[in-house]
């Protein structure tokens, strides 16, 4: 019996490593483009976060590598649903805001005037140009409460600004809503005075807007 149950073990054990490695490969090759691949490595890959953050931690002394690939992954299994959706929203970290920033925060995140003292003023503008609205938030608890709004209503596509860490996260997260998700990440983590590329954003919404015209970001 406790022999069977060892062979049973090591045959898991060497499974789930073949599909990891498979997962790697897929997200190291051009494999990656092709959204059921892709797909398929995002989940392997989330199965297996925890043991794998350990190993970058142990490498690389930091899971920021490991953050960035599974972001790309997760973005190349879902941007060509997410090009089809009808009702889509930019959510972007505090972080970005100046330290000066005096705007007030309700249910829905801060309330950006456009001052001009951050990125946030042209976020906005390329935001609303190509059918989003943007929404700047102080934290996850935030998320639900602009799903439920009004001016939410009927969200199927969620554009999110973050670190890669947070990027993965909310995906995740979103996923168990079916909300077709897309990141985009900041320049550098941070606490305060975060940027992103503009120019890469805008980029980004102009792929996103002609993926059946298959052109590549």
């Amino acid at each position: 019996m406790y022999d069977e149950v060892g062979r049973i073990m090591v045959i898991g054990l060497v499974l789930s490593l073949i599909l990891l490695l498979v997962a790697f490969y897929i997200g190291h090759t051009k494999l990656r483009k092709n959204a059921f691949f892709a797909s398929y490595a995002s989940r392997v890959l989330d199965f297996f976060y925890k043991p794998l953050l350990a190993v970058y931690m142990f490498v690389y002394k930091s899971p920021d590598k490991l953050h960035k690939k599974m972001a790309e992954i997760k973005n190349h299994a879902q941007c060509k649903k997410f090009s089809r959706t009808k009702t889509r929203i930019v959510l972007a970290p505090h972080c970005m805001r100046h330290v000066e920033c005096k705007a007030r925060t309700t249910r829905t995140g801060i309330q950006c005037t456009s001052c001009g003292k951050c990125d946030f003023a042209e976020l906005k503008r390329l935001s609303e140009e190509h059918g989003y609205k943007l929404y700047i938030i102080t934290g996850s608890s935030f998320v639900k409460h602009i799903l439920k709004h009004p001016d939410a209503k009927g969200t199927d596509g969620v554009l999110a600004i973050g670190c890669n860490y947070e990027i993965n996260k909310g995906m995740r997260e979103l996923k168990r809503s079916k909300i077709m998700t897309y990141g985009v990440p900041l320049l550098s983590a941070g606490c305060y005075n975060t940027q992103i590329d503009l120019k890469e954003f805008e980029r980004q919404l102009i792929y996103l807007e002609g993926l059946n015209g298959n052109r590549e970001p």
